[in-house]
């Protein structure tokens, strides 16, 4: 058992390591589509959309130039620069700590504008410029960009520059020294770490918004606000206009509906992150597909013999494990990409139904090579059903029922027949045969001359094994009527088939030497069926079968009622004898036959004889072909009943008469 575990076991393994190599080669090359990064971003929006906090408070503040506002200063963009001196010395006298202005000054307004923006850049309180740069188009030189100069260029300022992805998203962190955001956090005093490399930008809640203030509110906001709302705050300024659509970034909370935001917002976003060191950093681009590997080793290793079902099962567990995994790393400031091992866990899944598909197609392939010679095609489709249980190919014992036939008198008249001739008579005999045998969902086994060794019950369970065999063995009979008739005027006409049929246990597989092999029974069993067939001889019958197969036929039977007690025989090489029958019609005997043989059981020797003496009458009257036999056993009887006269006290016993192998 253990030797045939190993190679089992070891097998298992290797499918199992085929399975990995294959799924990591496939999600190798699903790393190079087109489609795998556009599916990592909307992993990463739909986690920041799920896990989007709270906003920390971080004292700072949107000052928002918006369609309000604006209705209430009657004005329309661009606003004149007085008012935004106007605002910078308010917030200055609110007690601000810093503002950041998101709006580039490009180009002058009135020298009258002009100057009291100036002025009130040169206050207390540190203002911030926003500056950009522009893509200018050349035929000479590719991805030229210029900065856009201002025209306060004595002020402090900072570039608003977001690196956008190719959807259009704003994933990434502004990182350079000079943007927009560090350079308002320093002016306001508050020192910041530089972002570590990669850094994301973290998204909050949108249901709990930035503080925000309307661009008229900070105009004048001891009058409109409550006392101290700006108070050390750090302000960003910017248009917040989305109608009309100037300014605004799509953002990863897009994927759960929360659309764009203005960039001012961006840029508070960006200022919050780095106030609070709330970045979510990615993770090593190695650690991902490390873990989706180790997933799929885990899985494989847990279903290396393998099971669908079984496989399914800890696949989804481990994706669980997986997402909540990237979740809480997310939480934590860690974008860790489960999507690798989603897709890792799906293709071995995908592997390994796939390969366990061709090992089954294979299985029912070598079934249907391994069968097809000798069983009908309804076993063979029945073998190979996905559902049928595979049979024992290296041999088990099983009870069966067998069937040996043999042409009487065919060797003899072979000899006076070409070779041809008499391969066209056994190429005859034998298709029939075997179609029969078939018909009856009958193994064939083999040919041994002109005979045919055939069984039942395997490869397949077959419950009704001893009504289908005896049933075919009659109708093997009724085919041999039809190739008599066909051989008039032959050697062959007067040729008789001979069948015995026995049931009993056998071993039963694929047995020879590996360059020949074959699905065959062996055992006491089958050489009893055998011994069978030739008993025919003795009997003058055309089948014979044993007490065995006459147990295995349902109580309820009618061809029970057809079988005529023949006698008690020891065949030979058997030291045990045992009761034969043979198929016949005449009721009237058979029940004779059967009355008879349960007397000699019973020594009841004077019963006996009379049945004897009925089976006498009744075969010179109705069945002659009986009566030899029929004198043969009164003769036999009747022995045993004077022996039994002359000796009341001794044992006196029917005994089996014995058969030589012919």
């Amino acid at each position: 058992m253990a030797q045939g575990a190993a190679p089992l076991d070891q097998q298992a393994w290797r499918e199992a390591s085929l399975r990995v190599l294959a799924t990591l080669v496939l999600l190798a090359l699903v790393y190079v589509l087109p489609m795998w990064t556009p599916l990592q971003r909307l992993e990463y929006d739909l986690i920041s959309s799920l896990t989007a906090p709270v906003r920390p408070d971080a004292r700072v503040v949107v000052v928002g130039l918006d369609e309000p506002s604006l209705a209430a200063l009657n004005l329309a963009p661009p606003v004149p620069r007085r008012l935004h001196a106007q605002l910078v010395d308010a917030l200055t006298a609110a007690g601000s700590a810093a503002l950041g202005i998101d709006m580039l000054f490009a180009s002058s307004q009135s020298a009258a504008d002009d100057a009291a923006l100036a002025r009130a850049l040169q206050g207390r309180m540190p203002v911030v410029l926003a500056r950009a740069d522009v893509a200018v188009p050349s035929s000479q030189v590719g991805h030229y960009r210029q900065e856009v100069p201002s025209v306060f260029p004595q002020a402090l300022q900072g570039s608003v520059a977001m690196a956008v992805d190719d959807d259009g998203v704003l994933r990434r962190a502004p990182m350079a020294d000079d943007a927009l955001w560090r350079v308002l956090a320093q002016a306001a005093g508050r020192g910041v770490p530089p972002p570590p490399p990669g850094a994301l930008l973290r998204y909050y809640a949108p249901e709990v918004p930035l503080p925000y203030v309307h661009y008229t509110q900070a105009l004048d906001p001891v009058g409109t606000l409550p006392p101290g709302a700006l108070q050390g705050r750090v302000l960003l300024l910017g248009q917040h206009t989305p109608v009309a659509g100037v300014d605004q970034f799509a953002t990863p909370l897009r994927a759960l509906g929360s659309g764009t935001q203005s960039g001012v917002f961006m840029h508070a976003t960006a200022l919050i992150n780095g106030l609070t060191g709330d970045w979510v950093v990615p993770a090593h681009p190695v650690a991902p597909p490390l873990q989706a590997a180790a997933a799929v080793g885990v899985v494989a290793v847990a279903t290396r013999r393998w099971r669908g079902g079984r496989a399914v099962v800890l696949s989804l567990a481990l994706a669980v494990l997986a997402l909540l995994g990237g979740l809480l790393a997310f939480l934590v400031g860690v974008w860790w990409s489960t999507l690798p091992t989603l897709v890792g866990l799906a293709l071995h899944l995908n592997v390994g139904a796939a390969s366990g598909y061709l090992r089954e197609r294979r299985r029912r392939e070598q079934l249907r090579s391994d069968f097809a010679r000798y069983v009908p095609p309804a076993v063979v489709d029945a073998l190979t059903a996905a559902h049928a249980p595979p049979p024992a190919l290296q041999g088990e014992r099983r009870v069966l029922t067998l069937l040996f036939s043999d042409l009487a008198g065919f060797t003899a008249a072979s000899e006076r027949l070409p070779p041809d001739a008499v391969a066209h008579a056994l190429n005859a005999y034998f298709s029939r045969m075997t179609h029969t045998v078939h018909q009856h969902g009958g193994t064939l086994d083999k040919f041994i001359g002109d005979a045919v060794m055939a069984f039942w019950n395997a490869p397949l369970p077959e419950p009704a094994h001893a009504t289908r065999a005896l049933a075919c063995a009659q109708a093997m009979q009724a085919d041999m009527q039809a190739l008599r008739a066909q051989w008039q005027g032959t050697a062959f006409e007067h040729v008789q088939l001979r069948i015995g049929l026995h049931t009993g246990e056998a071993a039963v597989g694929h047995l020879g030497s590996h360059e020949r092999f074959t699905y065959t029974a062996v055992g006491d069993a089958v050489n009893t069926a055998a011994r069978l067939e030739g008993a025919n001889k003795a009997f003058g019958t055309g089948v014979l079968l044993s007490e065995a197969t006459r147990a295995a036929l349902p109580p309820d039977a009618p061809e029970r009622a057809h079988l005529l007690w023949l006698d008690t025989v020891v065949l030979a090489g058997r030291s045990t004898g045992l009761s034969v029958y043979t198929p016949c019609d005449d009721a009237a005997l058979v029940t004779t036959s059967l009355a008879l043989h349960q007397h000699l059981l019973a020594g009841d020797w004077r019963l006996a004889l009379v049945r004897c003496a009925d089976w006498q009458a009744h075969a010179r009257l109705l069945a002659p072909q009986w009566e030899a036999h029929a004198d043969q056993l009164y003769a036999r009887v009747q022995a045993l009943a004077e022996a039994a006269a002359q000796a009341p006290a001794a044992a006196v016993q029917f005994s089996a008469r014995a058969l030589d192998k012919s």
